[in-house]
């Protein structure tokens, strides 16, 4: 008696032994898997929502720049095309009184026409320092002889800056000398912008937004009030200096904030938008609690199952000991390793099962039907498989490539889409003959795919496509309660292009935009209006080189220049619409261009023909002929002789500021920043004038300064060195013996002798 107790104990552990064996393992695998899968969900989540949320705000900071620049460079260019008239400078260096009426009638016309054109609000100021009168807020003031004075010391006497934009108590003041592309000065143009101006060009208010000039001073922020605005939060600018032309970026300061930040490539203002990582979070929240409590639920759940496993298997655990030792396995073998035996005897058979399955020829067919659309295979294999397959085609075939797209479900759950299309999958195989298609496929979540076979010889072979596919909408209508819509591709003759039939066979379904669900559109018959795109297509390159080859004069490259960029714009532009928007874009850049140049004002005053024939636009070498001889080649000849003593002009400052600032940072984009110009424009008037370029000038005259410093001053070379800003001594030093042939302590120890 005792010792049958004793044996129902000892199979009790035995058992309690190989549950736990069994439910261990697969309890903690199965949760190892939720939290991995858990986390991965989480941070995919995360990342996905953070970038789309960066995104936005990218977008909307370079919506705030775009916005505020466009105005800024309005009311600027008000100024500019006013002082470049005929009669400013005889108005402006006279008095004006009372009595002049007339004067007084036209300046406040212009007046207006700058504010109807700048921003919402603004109040625009024209001062005569010469006359010693102005107008302000809209009415005619004479100036005392300190007014004047302070003006002139504060803005004219400033020979580096012609433009100024300050903060003042309740928004941004601009003042601007005039004219602006002449030496003498003897004019300002004043304009106050208040801050609610500014607000409503930023719009959302809900953001931190400010805005900083290139001196880094604080214009505008959205979260201070006016008499507030003095220290913005933003004031890590080393990190961003010269990012000018940059998409917007993020930076992370110091203390841990992050902002998106873009500068402008116009007048380099720096646009900040303050991101609040609470916005992130409470997006994420309620995933991060719904995936919480799914991941609880989740291992509660494999809790359970571990335990349903573990005592299913241990129960057949003595069975399945006993048939594998009947194979040659040892009674005394570990339980476990018996299971594990079974185990890989199953896989091993569940892998012939599978290998077995995919020899299936529908679901190889349908692999075949993928490899086509993502061109994934080659043109023999095609062949080969179509054999395969038993497809021979006895004559020559033709092919078309139909989608077909759920358009609405009525009431049915978004969960049942994939369902869905396997029925309508299913129904376009009854529907159409098997000679006449391969395999119908589920090409993704959205679409069902089919790829027609035809004989070359059939004359209507669209008309029975629409036939099969009349039937197939009417049957899916009525055994499923469902709308589609089907979009089919131009008929094509190798089963290789099935990738590009199925890309235009998307582009048609695109269409049922416009004309409405339960749509079988076919591409050809919408192509033409796809081409004809009312978005106008810009050629900015070309446009460049234009601008160029007029600035130089060169009246040849000018011609070859204007017919590439007028046929582009012809070519890309098949819209009237957009192809008279981009043509009125060339003749106001090349406008603005002969005005910079300083051509006679005269030539501007009937170009409102040639913008006429930009609006009605048919023939090329009719603007072609209208923009050379009515535009262009007046403002070459105009501006030929100002610009040959320009470059002089330019040379002499740049060769000035060279020899003056030597022993400073300087480069030719700070040059070009400081006199208004272009940098390669600036290369080219130097290297023009003195038949070297910038950067060899530069270095000769350091080179010059430092045999100088050598001879008169005992100046160490390395202090020598960075004295002329070079960062690493040994450089210069290298430069000083490649020059002279020998370095610059021989070069002094020989003077000295």
């Amino acid at each position: 008696m005792e010792e049958e107790t004793f044996n129902e104990g000892v199979k009790l552990l035995r058992r309690a032994r190989v549950f736990y064996k069994l439910f261990i393992p697969f309890f903690l695998v199965g949760t190892g898997l939720v939290i991995g899968f858990s986390i991965f969900i989480y941070n995919s989540t995360y990342t996905s929502v953070e970038e789309s949320f960066l995104k936005d705000k990218k977008n909307y900071t370079k919506q705030i720049l775009n916005n505020v620049e466009q105005k800024v460079r309005t009311i600027e260019y008000g100024y500019t095309a006013y002082s470049a008239t005929s009669k400013f400078e005889e108005i402006f260096k006279n008095p004006l009184s009372g009595k002049d009426f007339a004067i007084y009638r036209d300046i406040k016309k212009e007046m207006s026409y700058i504010e109807m054109m700048g921003i919402e609000g603004s109040n625009n100021s024209l001062v005569s320092l010469e006359g010693n009168w102005g107008i302000i807020s809209g009415s005619l003031k004479s100036l005392t002889a300190e007014e004047v004075t302070e003006y002139k010391n504060t803005y004219i006497n400033n020979i580096n800056n012609n433009l100024f934009w300050k903060p003042i108590k309740s928004g941004i003041e601009m003042v601007m000398t005039l004219p602006m592309y002449k030496r003498e000065k003897f004019a300002l143009g004043i304009s106050y912008i208040p801050r609610r101006s500014i607000e409503q060009i930023i719009g959302d208010q809900n953001n931190r937004v400010e805005i900083y000039n290139k001196k880094n001073q604080l214009l505008y922020s959205s979260m201070k009030k006016d008499s507030e605005v003095k220290k913005g939060s933003f004031q890590d600018f080393n990190a961003v200096t010269n990012k000018s032309g940059q998409p917007a970026n993020v930076l992370e300061t110091d203390d841990g904030k992050k902002y998106v930040y873009m500068q402008s490539d116009y007048n380099h203002w720096l646009y900040v938008v303050e991101i609040d990582e609470n916005e992130i979070g409470s997006i994420i929240h309620n995933t991060r609690v719904g995936l919480f409590i799914v991941s609880a639920l989740l291992i509660v759940l494999v809790g359970i199952i571990s335990y349903v496993l573990a005592v299913s298997y241990t129960r057949p655990i003595k069975k399945i000991q006993e048939k594998l030792d009947i194979q040659g396995v040892h009674k005394k073998q570990n339980e476990l390793s018996f299971l594990s035996d079974s185990i890989d005897k199953i896989v091993g058979q569940n892998e012939l099962l599978t290998a077995s399955l995919s020899m299936q020829q529908p679901q190889l067919e349908t692999l075949f039907v993928l490899s086509l659309f993502r061109k994934r295979i080659s043109e023999n294999d095609v062949m080969n498989r179509l054999e395969q397959f038993g497809y021979h085609f006895d004559e020559e075939k033709v092919f078309y490539t139909g989608l077909i797209q759920i358009d609405s479900m009525d009431h049915q759950q978004v969960g049942d889409k994939n369902l869905l299309l396997l029925a309508i999958n299913n129904i376009v195989g009854e529907i159409v003959p098997k000679d006449e298609r391969l395999n119908p496929i589920v090409l993704n979540d959205e679409m069902q795919a089919t790829i027609f076979i035809l004989d070359k010889s059939d004359q209507e072979p669209e008309r029975r496509i629409m036939k099969f596919y009349e039937e197939i909408r009417d049957e899916v209508k009525k055994s499923l309660n469902i709308i589609i819509s089907v979009g089919i591709s131009p008929i094509y003759e190798s089963l290789i292009d099935s990738k590009k039939a199925v890309d235009l066979a998307k582009e048609s379904l695109h269409y049922r935009v416009n004309v409405g669900p339960e749509s079988i559109i076919f591409y050809n018959d919408i192509s033409s209006m796809l081409n004809d795109a009312s978005i106008s297509k810009f050629p900015v390159e070309l446009l460049n080189e234009l601008l160029n080859a007029v600035r130089s004069g060169h009246e040849e490259d000018v011609m070859n220049m204007v017919d590439l960029l007028v046929d582009e714009i012809f070519r890309l532009n098949k819209n009237p619409i957009s192809l008279g928007v981009t043509l009125i874009r060339v003749i106001n850049e090349l406008v603005q261009l002969g005005q910079l140049l300083g051509a006679e004002s005269k030539i501007f005053e009937n170009i409102k023909k040639l913008y006429q024939a930009a609006i009605n636009a048919y023939y090329p070498e009719k603007i072609k002929e209208m923009l050379i001889n009515d535009l262009i080649k007046p403002v070459i000849i105009s501006t030929h002789d100002k610009t040959e003593r320009g470059f002089k002009s330019l040379s002499e400052k740049i060769v000035y500021i060279v020899q003056t600032e030597y022993d400073q940072e300087i480069s030719l984009d700070i040059i070009a920043d400081r006199l208004h110009y272009n940098p390669n424009y600036l290369s080219n008037v130097f290297k023009k004038e003195y038949g070297e370029n910038f950067v060899d000038y530069l270095m000769n005259y350091r080179l010059q300064m430092a045999q100088t410093l050598l001879k008169d001053t005992d100046l160490a070379v390395k202090d020598i060195a960075e004295r002329l800003q070079y960062r690493n001594s040994q450089n210069f030093i290298r430069f000083f013996k490649k020059k002279l042939g020998m370095t610059p302590g021989d070069y002094r120890k020989e003077y000295m002798h």
